[in-house]
């Protein structure tokens, strides 16, 4: 399947017009005219996934986070950069795209912490007027109701839904919780939406020092499975999704790709 054709794809399941307006998302390293018929799925472009992708002979590495972030100057080695262009892979990067899509990173934290009847934390930038039919309400982050669960019950919940064997845990853990909110990655910019949409629990990747003592202090438990693992579930139903839309090619998930962070 050309490139060309395969973004279009990629582009109707997380639309890039929707990502946040710092972000840089989208085709990254490559050439729209070289096919595809092998694409390995990870969170992060590391050196090792590189390798992984070449050794299955993938054309296409498609990297949650972006690969390039800010502006380059020079493309040398041992960069991955450098290094994917020289063996010919391709590096593409949804990022917040997929964070405000339907089924996307926030959808599926959503559901691991047991959410109905969900709304975006913060509307997206092209959401509201001129949006596409059923796109105005799309955004980062998700809040909404849940059944009334004793917050302690949530972390065992979380840990097996997210495939994690902990979590970092602030705030009140006596009681019950009945409204949620969560935020894929660094929950920072989100915790005063959460406060404002009343949610009790708050599930994240990370969260500075002080924004714990914030929540706590609000009578929030902060639920934080590390930056990566909180998105990393999500590749998954991507790859399901991907696959049936997109059958010419096959889809694999890193077997390599991990938080840099682990708890011991």
């Amino acid at each position: 399947m050309k490139l060309s054709a395969l973004l279009e794809t990629l582009d109707a399941v997380a639309p890039l017009r929707h990502a946040e307006r710092w972000d840089n998302v989208g085709l990254l390293v490559g050439d729209r005219g070289r096919a595809v018929s092998h694409a390995l799925l990870c969170i992060d472009a590391t050196d090792a996934v590189l390798e992984e992708a070449r050794g299955a002979g993938c054309e296409l590495v498609l990297a949650y986070h972006p690969v390039i972030f800010e502006g380059l100057k020079r493309v040398t080695g041992p960069s991955v950069v450098f290094r994917a262009i020289e063996a010919g892979v391709a590096i593409y990067c949804p990022h917040t795209a997929l964070d405000v899509a339907p089924g996307g990173t926030n959808d599926v934290l959503a559901a691991a912490l047991g959410l109905t009847e969900t709304r975006a934390l913060r509307p997206s930038a092209a959401a509201g007027a001129g949006a596409a039919p059923g796109e105005e309400a799309w955004g980062i982050g998700r809040v909404g109701a849940m059944a009334p669960v004793a917050r302690a019950e949530l972390v065992a919940r979380v840990k097996e839904a997210l495939g994690v064997t902990s979590l970092l845990v602030a705030g009140p853990m006596e009681g019950t919780a009945t409204v949620g909110a969560v935020c894929a990655g660094a929950g920072r910019d989100l915790l005063s939406d959460a406060i404002r949409a009343r949610a009790e629990v708050f599930l994240t990747g990370e969260l500075a020092h002080h924004d714990a003592l914030r929540a706590a202090r609000e009578g929030v438990t902060v639920l934080c499975a590390l930056h990566s693992n909180s998105e990393r579930r999500a590749l998954t139903s991507l790859r399901e999704r991907l696959s049936a839309l997109a059958p010419e090619v096959t889809w694999a998930l890193s077997e390599v790709d991990r938080d840099p962070f682990t708890v011991r």
